[in-house]
């Protein structure tokens, strides 16, 4: 079992914290990045075939980020288990 003050633990600790950050910003640039693909969608004129097939590629990039933001959600709800992991094994108390 790490000790509380564990140098290994602490750093451990320390990157998961960065790495929920990071996930954090990348979900919420990936929320920006499918309302405005959807927004694009939305302004296109119908009446072209350019623009039908416009239309069709930035819905389908809208709906490959919306499944790409539920895939970090994942990966950030994992960290969260690993780090509480890390610091029971540790002996620290999250308050």
């Amino acid at each position: 079992m790490s000790t509380p003050g564990d140098p290994d633990t602490v750093r451990s600790l320390e990157i998961l914290a960065s790495i929920q950050r990071q996930l954090g910003d990348a979900e919420s640039r990936l929320s920006d990045a499918a309302v405005r693909a959807g927004g694009l969608a939305a302004q296109t004129d119908w009446r072209t075939d350019a623009a039908l097939m416009f239309h069709a590629k930035a819905q389908a990039l809208r709906r490959d980020i919306v499944t790409l933001g539920g895939d970090v959600d994942d990966a950030r709800d994992h960290l969260r288990r690993v780090q509480g992991g890390l610091e029971a094994g540790a002996g620290w108390w999250s308050w």
